[in-house]
């Protein structure tokens, strides 16, 4: 390590958190209706490349962070009152090193992650369907409900600059709201997310941080029964953090592009690719790129 990146390891004892909630991010197509009394199986890889932390709490010139993450999404959809309703648990693996100006900054960590369990619930155009009736039915407008509770069970050390837990709880209200017009599906997701506290951020201090208010839209279109494309725009707001009372400055204002694209070998299995990059954002809010790979099996 230079003289310049241990400066800054002594100074400010960074924390990076290497597994971000949203990392397994939703599909254009994820909460489109299916039959109930099936399995989902998702398996994501995602690579991200930040210009700081990927957590956003501590931005640094000149830090670069690379992760990969792995996660397994596993679904159990059911009746809820003549409608689908699911449960979900999300288990992420994570991989990652940062650099200082180029020289590796801490050592690379790897580990689970924190996991999240979600409760699902479909509002209207989701009809519990079994697999047969499924089969026959027209797709028709919907819009779900989506509770996620995310538990600090990743491993967390707050002497150590790279972590991959993030050693607090956080919770996430969401609605997905979906119209079809053809071939082509319009899906709108909107959440607010809420964090504890960090009691243990830089070993003896306390991290808070503000809602992170989040909105998101795709456009999909079916080229063939089997392959599907999509346009994506994604923006989040606020997640503005204070360590110890004092403010970092450090809320978000970012606008993020991305397209996808899906192509299913048989009616239940499918894979997706997807790409998305930050083009408008603050200064002090990190330069991220993400790239991921999706496999979606329903049995």
């Amino acid at each position: 390590m230079t003289k310049s990146a241990a400066k800054v390891a002594q100074i400010l004892i960074v924390t990076l958190v290497l597994w971000p909630s949203q990392a397994a991010a939703d599909g254009a197509r994820d909460w489109v209706n299916v039959p109930i009394d099936v399995n989902l199986l998702f398996a994501y890889y995602t690579h991200v490349k930040s210009d700081t932390s990927i957590s956003s709490n501590l931005p640094i010139t000149g830090l670069v962070v690379d992760a990969d993450i792995a996660v397994l999404r596993y679904a159990r959809t059911f009746d809820l009152f003549g409608k689908v309703g699911a449960v979900q648990v999300v288990v992420p693996y994570a991989w990652g090193r940062a650099s200082l100006q180029g020289v590796p900054f801490g050592r690379s960590q790897d580990g689970v992650g924190d996991i999240t369990s979600i409760f699902v619930a479909n509002i209207f155009g989701g009809p519990a369907l079994t697999a047969k009736q499924f089969a026959q039915w027209q797709p028709e407008p919907y819009l779900t409900a989506s509770f996620w509770v995310t538990a600090p069970t990743g491993r967390y050390n707050p002497r150590s600059p790279l972590n991959i837990g993030t050693n607090r709880w956080a919770f996430k209200p969401q609605l997905s709201y979906g119209y079809w017009s053809g071939p082509g599906l319009l899906a709108v997701n909107a959440y607010v997310q809420f964090f504890t506290d960090n009691d243990e951020h830089l070993v003896t201090r306390t991290l808070k941080q503000d809602p992170l208010w989040h909105l998101e839209a795709h456009y999909s279109y079916s080229f063939t029964p089997k392959f599907w494309a999509a346009a994506s725009l994604f923006y989040d707001h606020g997640a503005g953090t204070t360590i110890h009372g004092v403010d970092q400055n450090n809320w978000q204002s970012t606008l993020s592009l991305g397209a996808s694209a899906s192509y299913s070998f048989t009616p239940a299995t499918s894979l997706s690719l997807s790409y998305s990059a930050a083009v408008a954002k603050r200064d002090i809010t990190p330069a991220k790129q993400t790239i991921q790979l999706t496999l979606q099996q329903l049995f």
